[in-house]
């Protein structure tokens, strides 16, 4: 079974690059607008004391607006950085992230002062996919799967609505999310156990 929700889990990342990859430029800049709005918007911004964001590659939701209001709110921002199979959060601004890693990701340079999370830490997690009933898929790497797994602060998933399922495949290292959001606005989850691949709109 984990066999086969690995290799449904490649078809699908191929299938939903494409799909992201295909959105026209100024749609996805509103997408990618109102999914900051509901960010800011959400209770979890409110009370975070430190954002956890990521630098926007292949497609993904541009979300680095955010920085410059959580700054603006007295909150730090802080962006990842790996080495070896770790993840490690540091201070920085979008500005900072000059350098890149090994998989052509901005991030901020090993000396930037370490990130100290908290429970009132909002982490905004990247990723491809989601299924309605926390699934998510992610990139292949495992990295944001082994940083949340100690993680004691609180997590949202802001994808683009079109790229939501009812479940997606899964594995039993995967973490799943607790809260989804899209350009429409928080999606409600809920319990499944389904492994199917889902099909994408056409």
């Amino acid at each position: 079974m984990q066999n086969q929700a690995k290799e449904q889990k490649r078809a699908l990342r191929a299938q939903c690059l494409a799909a992201r990859a295909a959105l026209p430029l100024k749609e996805k800049h509103a997408l990618d607008a109102a999914l900051c709005r509901v960010i800011a918007e959400s209770a979890a911004f409110a009370h975070a004391d430190l954002l956890l964001l990521f630098s926007p590659v292949r497609g993904e939701p541009d979300l680095t607006p955010l920085a410059a209001l959580a700054v603006a709110r007295g909150i730090p921002v802080a962006f990842p950085r790996t080495e070896s199979k770790e993840m490690t959060f540091h201070i920085a601004s979008p500005e900072d992230l000059t350098e890149r890693d090994r998989f052509g990701i901005p991030v901020p340079y090993a000396d930037a002062p370490l990130a100290h999370c908290t429970a009132r830490t909002l982490c905004v997690l990247p990723g491809l996919a989601a299924g309605l009933d926390g699934t998510r898929l992610g990139y292949g790497g495992g990295f944001y799967d082994r940083f949340l797994a100690t993680f004691k602060g609180s997590c949202l998933f802001p994808l683009y609505d079109f790229l939501v399922f009812p479940t997606l495949p899964f594995e039993d290292h995967d973490f799943r999310v607790a809260a989804l959001v899209t350009e429409k606005g928080e999606r409600t989850l809920h319990g499944s156990s389904h492994t199917r691949a889902p099909a994408l709109p056409s």
